[in-house]
């Protein structure tokens, strides 16, 4: 979502005697002579844990950019700094990312991540469709744990349907994660879809949720996929007054495919700080939903460690989800797959079809 904000000055106080009661207060000692880019305590507390796959997506509204979003560049990027580092999960896929100087401090401060944008030279594609206005715009990007995961490679999708994704398409990323002895090569796909509920949005996003399901059914039909972002439409229903979920072709196809956020959408849970609607998701292919730790999709209110939080920090939660990874051997969970996604798909068409006559 694009929101433009008044320009406003955010001081933080922390109270003295004690430096330590500061720390348990949560707040950052600033004593004189500290580098203003050192953060010495964390404010927000640990969602991770250490035997599982922690998954998080966030937009940070308008990261960077010198003229929309917070003001308070720097306070933006200590309080991204605060929430990722604090909320320690493995992955992040983040939307909005303008600055490329304030990401590479962001990534420099945060100890044991690694990550880049979208624009990367490193990304198959990734200059030649997030390179405008300068470097200037938003663009999608990934944090990581490099004890825990490598890039096998990254690249730029869908680019046919450029217009669709309101000119972000989709950055898929493929990894090799390492953990409690055992290792998989995983694909995350990081999106930022196109906004605003009129009609012409609402069909963009349809046509880039089509190319999406056509995509994943014919390029990963047996892999660990998770699609994650701001999806900027609900999967119960459209934020399209009178039109379906744009997004019901995965939700209808629930053998092959499942959105763990749905439950937060079914429970009213918002993922903004100024609209009802659940527009942040997190979408699994069965293989990789299979290892969901049920209960684990978590809009994370961070906004109650961090003051004034939409106007400094963003105008989106972060989203969580989590997932078992076995300590060698196979998986936990054993997900057998007789037959590729999309062919499984066709069985089930060609038997609806019978038993409608």
């Amino acid at each position: 979502m694009v929101r433009m904000k008044a320009w406003l000055n955010i001081v933080k106080i922390c109270v003295l005697p004690v430096v330590a009661l500061m720390g348990m207060l949560g707040c950052r000692a600033n004593v004189s002579g500290e580098n203003v880019d050192q953060v010495t305590q964390a404010l927000v507390p640990s969602k991770g844990a250490p035997n599982t796959l922690d998954v998080a997506s966030w937009n940070i509204e308008w990261f960077g950019d010198e003229t929309n979003g917070p003001t308070d560049k720097d306070l933006q990027r200590q309080n991204a700094y605060d929430v990722i580092f604090g909320a320690d999960m493995d992955i992040w896929g983040l939307g909005e990312l303008v600055s490329q100087s304030q990401f590479n401090t962001l990534k420099g401060q945060l100890t044991g991540y690694s990550g880049f944008l979208a624009n990367d030279p490193s990304v198959i594609n990734g200059p030649a469709y997030y390179s405008d206005f300068s470097n200037n715009e938003q663009k999608v990007g990934i944090l990581y744990k490099s004890s825990l995961a490598n890039v096998l490679e990254a690249r730029i999708i869908l680019t046919a349907n450029n217009c669709d994704f309101a000119d972000r398409p989709p950055m898929q990323v493929k990894l090799r994660v390492t953990l409690n002895g055992n290792t998989h090569d995983v694909v995350v796909i990081v999106l930022h879809a196109k906004c605003c509920s009129d009609s012409t949005s609402y069909q963009r996003r349809l046509n880039a949720s089509n190319a999406l399901k056509f995509y994943l059914t014919t390029t990963f039909p047996t892999q660990k996929v998770w699609l994650i972002g701001d999806f900027n439409d609900d999967v119960d229903t459209s934020i399209t007054v009178g039109n379906a979920s744009p997004y019901a072709n995965f939700v209808n196809d629930a053998a092959n495919y499942v959105f763990p956020s749905k439950a937060l959408s079914d429970a009213g849970v918002a993922s903004t700080t100024g609209y009802p609607d659940m527009v942040d998701h997190h979408l699994n292919t069965n293989e990789s939903n299979a290892q969901l730790i049920l209960g684990s999709a978590e809009i994370y209110r961070v906004d109650q460690y961090i003051a004034d939080y939409d106007l400094t920090t963003s105008d989106h939660y972060p989203l969580l989800s989590r997932y078992t990874w076995a300590s060698g051997g196979a998986p936990s969970v054993t997900v057998t797959v007789t037959a590729p996604r999309h062919q499984a798909q066709a069985h089930l068409r060609d038997g609806n079809d019978a038993a409608a006559g």
